[in-house]
C-alpha cells in the first residue's frame, strides 16, 4: 500500500503529467441555443434520447442469453452495458454514440442500431416521471429513499447508541422500493422472491444489475462500488442487507433529479458528456457541420470521440458557412474554419465547390470582422498528403475528377492571397488536436478583449444574406491577404518534402567545396533549440571545418565503421556519411541496445511518439494510460513520421507496433488491468522510462518533440 502520494518526478526529472494534473475544472458550457424557427430554416435536425430503448434491448438480450453457456459471457456484457447506460447522466442520441462508452463497447452495436430501426415515425420510449426503466438506477434511487425515511423517522442506530453506522436495509425491502421505481412498461420488475434470487443457478438480469453495483472490479471505472452488500441472519429471512455507499448516493441524488425532471427534450446529434471541462477552454463551445466527416454514417462520431476524449466542449449542428465555428456563450467569435481532406479538395475543384464556400466564408467574414476591417480570422485545415491519395492514372481521389497533385498543392498554395490562412494536419486525429487549440485560444483572446463578440447565430445569418456578392470577393487591399493561422501548429509535417534529403544535400554542397561554407554542418545552428549562440556560432564553424577536412582524408570503410559504432546508417555517399557522423552522438543506452540486438524504437516513429507520450504524460506508480488516450498524446508529441491514425490506405495505423514494446526482458511498456499502459521503472538502467528519456532527448536533437520542455542531454 502506498503511504504517500505518488512522485510527480521521473528519475529524468519532473514530467509534463506535474503540470496537467491539478487543472482547474469549470462546468461544461450551455449549448448555443438555436429557435424552432431557425433549426427549420436552416435545415438543421433534432434528436430524441433513445437510453431507454436501449436499455430495453439489452435486458431482452441478457434474458435470450442467459439461457445459453456459450453466451454467459454476452450475458455478463449486456448487464454491465446496462449499469453503465442507466448511469450515463447524459442523452444518447444514436447507437454510434454508446459505440466508444466504456463498459459498452461495439459488442451490442448492431442490436442498439436495430432497437431503433425505424424510430423516425415513433416516440422513443419514456419512462413516467420519477420512474426508471432499468434495476440498476431504481435501486440507487431506492436504498437513497430508504435512508431519508429512516432519517425522518428517527430510526438510525447512532440515535439511540451513539454509533455512527450507516443504516442498511433487508433485501426484501430493497425489492420492494426497487419495484415501485420501475416503469411497468419497461418489463424490468423484480418478480421473484429474494431465496430465489440468492440462488447462484439464478441469472436474473434485474437482480444482475445489483450484483454489478457491489462488486468492486464491475463498477470500478464508473467511480463504485455503490453499494455494500452485508450478510446478517437474524436481520431479516434472507440474511441479506444492503446499505448505500457515498458514491452511490451522490449518484441516487443525480438520478432522481434527473427522473423528475422529465425525459430529456430532442437535440443534437452529438456533444460533449462531461459536466465540466479544463479552464482553458472556458465559455466557448465549438459547433462543427453534421455532414463532417461523412456523416453519421461514416467518420462524424469518430471524430467526436476524440473530441470527448480530449474534453473539447462542442455540439454538432447543421451549419450553412464553414465547418467549425465557435460561441462564446450565445454569440460567435470571429473564427470560421473549414476543414479540406486532400481528397475533398480534389472533388471541390471539380465540381466548382472550392470558389463558392470561399466566397461564402469571405462574406461571413465581412459580417463578423466588423466590415472593410475584416477583423475575422478565416482559415482552411488541410488534411493529409495528396500524393498519398493518387489513383490509377495519378489523379487525386478519383480518377474522374482530373485533378494531379500539382493541382491539388497549387489551389491550396493560392488560399493565403485570397485572404484565407492555411494550418496543415497529418490526418483527422492531428486535425482534432489543432482544433481544441482553438477553442482554447478563442477563450483566451475572449477573456481579454482581444476579439468582438457580436452576432448570434440567427443574427448572423440573416447579415449575410443581406450582403451583395461584391464582399465576397478576393481581398485587393495586401493587408487582408496572407493572414497568420488562429493557432501555430506541428511544422513537421510538410507534404513532398523531406528533411532528411535536404540536410543530405546542404552536407554535399559543403563537402564538394572542400569545406568552404562549413556552417552547414553545424548539428546545432543558432535558431534552433539548444543550438549555439552568436559569439559561438563563427567558433563552431571552425571546428565544423576541421571535422569535415579531417573526416574527408577517411576511407569509405572506415566512415561506416565509424558510423556502426554509432549505430547509424551506413548507406550513402561520402558526403551523407560525414553528414552523419557530425551529428552528436545517440544516448549510449539506445547504442548499447542496439549493439546487444535488442529493440531500439526508431525516431521519428509511431512506437518513439508511444513512449515519450507515457513519459511525459504518466506518473509512475499512478494508473496507467488508456490506448484512445495514449494514441491522442502520442500524436501531439510530433515524433511520429506518420499519422498516429494511419494514412486511410492502409490496415495499420500507429498502434500497430505496441506489441513490440511489450515484448523483451525487461519491454519497454507494460499493459495493467483494464486495457492501461505505462513504461516499465526496473532495471532502472535499462526500462522503458530510460529509454523513453533518450529517445525524447533524441527527438529534441532532430527538432520533432512539440513538448517545449527539452530534456537534460540535448
Amino acid at each position: 500500500p502506498r503511504d504517500s502520494p505518488p512522485a510527480t518526478t521521473s528519475p529524468f526529472g519532473t514530467t509534463f503529467a506535474t503540470a496537467t494534473t491539478a487543472k482547474q475544472r469549470v462546468p461544461t458550457p450551455a449549448i448555443p441555443a438555436m429557435s424552432a424557427k431557425l433549426v427549420k430554416e436552416i435545415g438543421g435536425k433534432l434528436y430524441p434520447d433513445l437510453t431507454h430503448n436501449f436499455i430495453i434491448a439489452l435486458t431482452s438480450q441478457a434474458r435470450r442469453a442467459r439461457h445459453n453457456s456459450y453466451q454467459r459471457a454476452s450475458f455478463d456484457s449486456a448487464l454491465r452495458s446496462i449499469v453503465v447506460i442507466a448511469l450515463h447522466m447524459r442523452p444518447l442520441r444514436s447507437a454510434e454514440a454508446t459505440r466508444r462508452m466504456k463498459g459498452v463497447g461495439g459488442n451490442f452495436y448492431d442490436l442498439l442500431k436495430e432497437s431503433v430501426a425505424g424510430s423516425k415515425s415513433k416516440k422513443p420510449f419514456e419512462p413516467k416521471k420519477g420512474q426508471f426503466t432499468c434495476v440498476a438506477a431504481a435501486a440507487l434511487v431506492g436504498l437513497l429513499q430508504m435512508e431519508e425515511r429512516a432519517q425522518r423517522n428517527s430510526a438510525r442506530v447512532a440515535s439511540a447508541e451513539g454509533n455512527d453506522e450507516v443504516p442498511s436495509f433487508p433485501m426484501e425491502d430493497l425489492i420492494v422500493s426497487i419495484n415501485a421505481l420501475l416503469d411497468s412498461r419497461a418489463n424490468a420488475n423484480l418478480s421473484q422472491t429474494a431465496q430465489q434470487y440468492l440462488d447462484k443457478d439464478n441469472l436474473d438480469p434485474g437482480w444482475g444489475q445489483v450484483k454489478k453495483l457491489c462488486s468492486t472490479n464491475a463498477a470500478s471505472e464508473l467511480g463504485g462500488p455503490f453499494i455494500k452488500e452485508r450478510k446478517r441472519k437474524g436481520a431479516c429471512s434472507s440474511g441479506r442487507v444492503f446499505e448505500l455507499l457515498d458514491s452511490g448516493r451522490a449518484l441516487a441524488t443525480k438520478l432522481r433529479a434527473l427522473a423528475l425532471s422529465g425525459p430529456f427534450e430532442p437535440g443534437p446529434l452529438r456533444q460533449l458528456p462531461d459536466e465540466s471541462v479544463d479552464h482553458e477552454f472556458g465559455n466557448v463551445t465549438m459547433s462543427m457541420d453534421f455532414r463532417e466527416g461523412g456523416g453519421g454514417g461514416r467518420s462524424l462520431h469518430k471524430m467526436c470521440d476524440q473530441l470527448d476524449i480530449r474534453g473539447v466542449p462542442y455540439v454538432v449542428r447543421e451549419l450553412k458557412i464553414a465547418d467549425y465555428i465557435f460561441f462564446v456563450g450565445e454569440k460567435l467569435a470571429p473564427v470560421l474554419i473549414e476543414r479540406k481532406t486532400a481528397d475533398d479538395v480534389a472533388g471541390s475543384l471539380h465540381d466548382g465547390r472550392w470558389e463558392r464556400q470561399q466566397r461564402s466564408m469571405r462574406k461571413a467574414q465581412y459580417v463578423l470582422g466588423g466590415g472593410s476591417a475584416r477583423r475575422c480570422q478565416i482559415c482552411y485545415i488541410i488534411e493529409g498528403d495528396a500524393s498519398k491519395r493518387t489513383v490509377h492514372g495519378g489523379n487525386v481521389g478519383r480518377r474522374t475528377w482530373f485533378q494531379s497533385v500539382d493541382d491539388v498543392e497549387n489551389a491550396i498554395a493560392k488560399l493565403p492571397s485570397l485572404g484565407f490562412s492555411v494550418m496543415r494536419s497529418k490526418s483527422t486525429l492531428d486535425t482534432i488536436g489543432i482544433l481544441a487549440k482553438v477553442v482554447q485560444d478563442v477563450s483566451w483572446k475572449a477573456n481579454n478583449g482581444n476579439i468582438d463578440i457580436m452576432y448570434s447565430y440567427e443574427q448572423f445569418l440573416s447579415r449575410v444574406k443581406k450582403l451583395g456578392d461584391d464582399k465576397g470577393d478576393p481581398p485587393t487591399d495586401r493587408v487582408h491577404q496572407n493572414p497568420a493561422p488562429p493557432v501555430v501548429v506541428n511544422t513537421n509535417f510538410m507534404p513532398n518534402t523531406s528533411n532528411t534529403a535536404a540536410a543530405t544535400g546542404a552536407a554535399s554542397a559543403a563537402a564538394s567545396n572542400g569545406g568552404g561554407d562549413d556552417a552547414t554542418f553545424s548539428p546545432q545552428r543558432s535558431d534552433s533549440p539548444g543550438g549555439f549562440g552568436p559569439d559561438d556560432d563563427s567558433q563552431q564553424q571552425n571546428v565544423n571545418a576541421e571535422q569535415v577536412a579531417e573526416l574527408k582524408k577517411l576511407s569509405m570503410t572506415r566512415l561506416k565503421e565509424m558510423l556502426k559504432e554509432r549505430d547509424e546508417k551506413t548507406g550513402g555517399k561520402k558526403e551523407e556519411l560525414i553528414s552523419r557522423l557530425l551529428k552528436p552522438r545517440k544516448p549510449e543506452l539506445l547504442i548499447l541496445r542496439a549493439r546487444r540486438k535488442e529493440y531500439v524504437p526508431k525516431v521519428p516513429s509511431s512506437n518513439a511518439a508511444l513512449m515519450i507520450a507515457l513519459l511525459l504524460n504518466h506518473i509512475p506508480g499512478t494508473q496507467g494510460l488508456t490506448k484512445e488516450r495514449l494514441m491522442v498524446l502520442a500524436e501531439e508529441t510530433g515524433v511520429s513520421k506518420e499519422s498516429m491514425s494511419g494514412d486511410g490506405s492502409s490496415f495499420y495505423d500507429g498502434w500497430s507496433g505496441m506489441k513490440q514494446l511489450q515484448e523483451g526482458d525487461p519491454a519497454l511498456v507494460r499493459r495493467e488491468k483494464g486495457h492501461r499502459y505505462s513504461l516499465t521503472t526496473q532495471p532502472p538502467e535499462s526500462a522503458g522510462v530510460a529509454v523513453a528519456n533518450a529517445l525524447h532527448i533524441l527527438a529534441h536533437r532532430e527538432g520533432l518533440c512539440t513538448c517545449g520542455n527539452p530534456p537534460n542531454g540535448v
